[in-house]
């Protein structure tokens, strides 16, 4: 597995700051899925990938590479 590194916002600091001094399992849970989860995702995707949106379909919907 590779490593990566995360880089944490003001916000994100404070609150993980704030979960560490009050020991809230509850809240340690809440900050991983909302803060950590995505940055692991984004970190874990390949560095040439971008997906791509077909102009001329609906909204969401995967296009064919450019």
């Amino acid at each position: 597995m590779k490593r990566i590194t995360l880089n944490l916002d003001d916000e994100a600091l404070i609150w993980l700051k704030r979960v560490i001094t009050d020991q809230d399992s509850e809240e340690a849970l809440r900050f991983i899925n909302k803060v950590m989860r995505p940055l692991v995702k984004e970190a874990e995707r390949p560095s040439g990938l971008q997906r791509t949106f077909d102009a001329g379909g609906p909204p969401g919907q995967l296009g064919s590479p450019r």
